[in-house]
């Protein structure tokens, strides 16, 4: 098996043909050290048969799920590539993930964990160097082996939880990272909140359209796939729009989300308040439901239905989960129950102040009191980022974790109020 020095190979391009094997194989990412330097697009370009394509119409970042992706003929599963600065930044390859994947038993973890850290010595040639597992910044206790090399940090990353279902294999990933960014991560030893944004320097992300849009750019995008983990993919998008490199993984493993069910939103809460504390930022909940005001809202909701006929009445007496109520009322009667007063006017202004400063919500939902159009999740509990407003017509401005196509989407405000569970935002501490 051969060791692989960035600086020593031939360059892909210098190669012959530029993709020889029939089957896509990621070792052409090791290949090739000018890369880092090329403008992203033109690195896809070269790379068509490895299958990646672009996250948002912004191309900043790239995904490949390709079945048949292997590295150095192993199997592997999702690839993301990341930029910045329209140069490359990173690619995580994930190796197994409980999302994915499904449950792998302890044992078989362990084994696979330790074939490709033995694979990755003898590929150096290099020991690598064993991190602290509670790095500065990073979000979950895990095993880090980081190699140094001449064209970019290679960094695999084997995490287990013992949450209450017990020990679990969470994810097992290997990271190149350029070497510019790595040495802010890796080699500094200031942990990961060093790169992160300032609350200050947020407000340069706002942007204003003539027609009335204020909106946040530079919002990433993550394509949460099939699995249910929209809480935990818009909890990443949020804090790699900060700088921080936290993925969806990580936070379904402190959320205990799974692939079939989601995050509880209580959980999600809870999980976040956790991350807020490792990542130095700030967990605010600006709009919940309370309980008190659900049985006013019914009540309202069933002298409504009687007076119009339209949808059906629930029991005043009896304890109806918010949710199940959600899915199965009239969704235009119950708007003209919440969408009004001095509680629907704090929920647009604190759209518009967080907007105004930068910052994005985490925005959790009933998808299906309303209809909405070419998207995957037709009801059910669901959580997307609010990133604008309108106030001259009156909307919102939000997007969703499902890649091209749902990066930039519009609802009238007092519909999206009407469907709302929760409204949060996570800020950095400075």
């Amino acid at each position: 098996m051969r060791r692989f020095h960035f600086l020593t190979l031939i360059p892909l391009a210098l190669a012959g043909p530029a993709h020889p094997a029939p089957v896509p194989d990621l070792e052409i990412l090791f290949l090739d050290v000018t890369m880092w330097e090329k403008p992203v697009g033109e690195v896809l370009q070269d790379r068509k048969p490895l299958g990646f394509h672009w996250l948002s119409t912004g191309r900043r970042d790239a995904r490949s799920n390709r079945r048949d992706l292997k590295l150095w003929n192993l199997p592997v599963g999702e690839t993301v590539l990341r930029s910045r600065d329209d140069k490359l930044h990173s690619f995580d390859i994930s190796i197994y993930n409980r999302g994915d994947n499904g449950d792998m038993p302890e044992e078989r973890f362990k084994t696979l964990t330790g074939q490709w850290h033995a694979l990755l010595v003898e590929k150096t040639g290099l020991e690598g160097e064993k991190m602290d597992r509670t790095q500065k910044g990073s979000v979950v206790s895990a095993d880090r082996w980081v190699w140094k090399c001449p064209g970019a940090f290679l960094v695999l990353t084997s995490s287990k939880s013992k949450a209450s279902r017990g020990y679990t294999p969470e994810f097992l990933k290997l990271s190149l990272v350029s070497v510019k960014y790595g040495k802010e991560i890796y080699e500094q030893r200031s942990g990961l909140t060093r790169i992160m944004a300032r609350r200050r320097d947020l407000v340069a992300n706002r942007v204003s359209k003539p027609n009335g849009d204020v909106f946040v750019q530079e919002v990433p995008m993550v394509d949460q796939g099939r699995k249910g983990y929209c809480a935990v993919a818009s909890a990443e998008r949020v804090f790699r729009y900060y700088g921080l490199p936290v993925d969806q993984h990580a936070m379904a493993q402190i959320a205990e989300s799974s692939a079939r069910g989601g995050t509880n939103p209580s959980t999600m809460i809870d999980a976040l308040k956790k991350v807020a504390g490792r990542t130095k930022t700030r967990l605010l909940v600006h709009y919940e439901l309370e309980e008190r005001k659900i049985r006013s809202e019914i009540k309202a909701y069933n002298r409504l239905i009687k007076k119009t006929g339209k949808g059906k009445e629930f029991s005043d007496q009896a304890v109806i989960p918010y949710q199940y109520f959600l899915s199965s009322c009239h969704g235009p009667t119950l708007r003209e129950v919440r969408a009004k007063g001095t509680a629907f006017d704090r929920y647009r202004k604190q759209i518009r102040d967080n907007i105004d400063t930068g910052t994005p919500l985490l925005w959790a939902l009933q998808v299906g009191v309303f209809p909405e159009r070419g998207i995957p999740q037709q009801g059910g509990g669901h959580m997307r980022l609010v990133i604008g407003y309108n106030q001259t017509t009156d909307e919102i401005i939000y997007t969703d974790s499902w890649g091209p196509g749902h990066e930039f989407k519009r609802m009238s405000a007092a519909n999206a109020y009407t469907a709302t569970m929760h409204l949060i935002t996570l800020k950095p501490s400075q």
